[in-house]
């Protein structure tokens, strides 16, 4: 008797960090899956048994053949993209014109917030979602625990948000975030469902800071970065844009207002227990970058 075949999922942005986090762990629940990018993947980004495919985000032709024959399909939409609604559209009908119904879409938790114009684009392909033919599910997660990290100089031991360390957060794991995309993909229940994903402990920067302390061992001084600094690291090492900065500044200046909070309960439920909590994911990435 032959053992059961897995969905096939393709996973479009399966290049970046979410991406290459959510992969392996889709393969643990027996997904088949499709990584599919715009430009080539290095040789030892996945296993063997990824299989790897090309896909613009600017062509319905070119995405249509990357995902025909797959299961469903999870969009992971690049950052700050001024043309992601656009991205949304061509997938939806790249994914009408290859029959596949089922999208779950990474959106992030409050899109329809004016004043963060990458949040609000986000809102908009949730209701173009909404208005398809899709069987579709939006995932809506808070920042990312490991997001902390890229504010932390560890050799310096120095944690520098670019907006006031005092503004709470409740910061999502993202191996728990991955584990709930798998579950989105293999279990049944999911359909025409927005779920906002957030973790159990509302922290500010000023206990992060301390946290990561009694996990190195060692004092952690947090303090706020000039917000120039990061916009310039990030033109340097991604090739931001000038508007592309200008967004990530008026995320800063929300963050540095109200910081980013959110209710853990769907994650609980759909976990089936207790949300990873801050200092066991700190410690788990911490060793898992040494």
């Amino acid at each position: 008797m032959s053992a059961t075949v897995g969905p096939t999922v393709a996973v479009i942005g399966a290049f970046g960090v979410t991406g290459r986090q959510l992969v392996p762990v889709l393969q643990t629940r027996g997904v088949r899956v499709r990584a599919i990018g715009r430009k080539k993947a290095p040789a030892d980004m996945f296993s063997t048994s990824v299989e790897v495919r090309a896909g613009n985000l600017e062509d319905v032709e070119s995405l249509a053949s990357a995902i025909k024959g797959a299961d469903s399909i999870h969009y992971i939409p690049p950052s700050f993209n001024p043309l992601e609604e656009q991205f949304a559209r061509n997938l939806i009908a790249a994914a009408e014109r290859a029959g596949i119904s089922r999208l779950v879409y990474h959106s992030v938790l409050h899109a329809a917030t004016p004043d963060m114009p990458h949040h609000l684009r986000k809102a908009r392909v949730e209701l173009s979602l909404r208005h398809s033919n899709l069987s579709w599910t939006v995932l809506q997660p808070a920042m990312y625990t490991q997001t902390v990290l890229a504010f932390f100089d560890q050799a310096a031991g120095v944690l520098s948000p670019a907006f006031d360390p005092s503004r709470p957060f409740t910061p999502v794991d993202g191996q728990d975030l991955a584990e709930v995309v798998a579950i989105m993909h293999t279990t049944d229940g999911h359909a025409y469902a927005t779920y906002e994903l957030a973790g159990s402990e509302r922290l500010d920067f000023l206990a992060m800071g301390e946290r990561l302390g009694e996990v190195l061992g060692r004092t952690i001084v947090t303090c706020v970065q000039p917000l120039e600094a990061v916009g310039e690291r990030l033109a340097n090492t991604r090739g931001y844009t000038a508007d592309q900065v200008r967004e990530l500044s008026l995320m800063c200046a929300h963050y540095d207002k109200y910081g980013l909070v959110g209710n853990a309960n769907v994650l609980r439920m759909l976990l089936g227990r207790e949300p990873t909590n801050f200092t066991q994911a700190i410690r788990r990435s911490l060793a898992s970058s040494t």
